[in-house]
């Protein structure tokens, strides 16, 4: 399988941090709370309290503090395995310290709470993938609607829609959206064009190298097969 962490640099979302700090937050928050979720759902984290909870505390704790994501963009770490590391050792350090303040020493010992959160557990990093490229995919998906929408090209995606997600066959789909059948390849082979460009500038964004955006794409398709 291809790496699933491929190296990062600066790009878009380094630029914000310098030029609209709030702007940075406010993607990350958005972008990463559910594949943030989904990595303790998968790990031992779940025992620790309701993951929307545990996500919700941590990103308040450490984007509270601008230099918090100053040093991923300096690290050459991919952002969604920074919050990671950041979510285990910010679960662990609550919850030990949560644990020493109860005269019952938590619902948790400490030592299984150290044991709990020595190291990522291998399924909750591929829950973290799966949900990252499903926010990405759906993202990039929204956008080419969006744009062929406001184009007046709607039934290209539904015609997208029908036969490269739904399997449905190309006359079946061309009856629905008025399509003649031998432009439905052509306008196929345009939406799914697009969709791959829209990617790109997507994972560009994110700080994803160039050379590396095939090799991702291609890691996004094996974990959404």
């Amino acid at each position: 399988m291809p790496d699933l962490f491929p190296t990062t640099h600066p790009t878009w979302l380094a630029d914000r941090l310098t030029h609209a700090p709030d702007e940075a937050r406010a993607h990350v928050m958005s972008r990463y709370f559910e594949p943030l979720c989904a990595y303790v759902r998968a790990s031992s984290l779940r025992a620790l309290g309701e993951p929307a909870d545990l996500v919700n505390a941590f990103l308040a704790a450490r984007l509270d503090d601008p230099a918090y994501l100053t040093r991923w963009s300096n690290s050459g770490m991919p952002l969604r395995r920074w919050l990671a590391n950041g979510l285990l050792t910010h679960a662990r350090n609550d919850a030990l310290a949560r644990a020493r303040r109860s005269r019952a020493g938590g619902s948790v010992p400490p030592a299984e709470l150290e044991r709990m959160t020595d190291a990522h557990d291998t399924g909750a990093l591929l829950a973290l993938e799966r949900a990252w490229a499903v926010r990405t995919v759906t993202e990039a998906h929204e956008r080419v609607h969006s744009e062929l929408v406001a184009e007046g090209r709607a039934d290209w995606w539904e015609l997208f829609r029908l036969h490269g997600i739904q399997g449905m066959a190309y006359e079946q789909a061309c009856a629905i959206t008025g399509i003649a059948r031998s432009n439905a390849t052509n306008v196929h082979r345009a939406v799914v064009v697009r969709l791959r460009d829209a990617l790109r500038a997507i994972l560009e964004r994110e700080g994803i190298r160039s050379e590396d955006i095939d090799a991702e794409l291609a890691s996004m398709q094996d974990l959404l097969q």
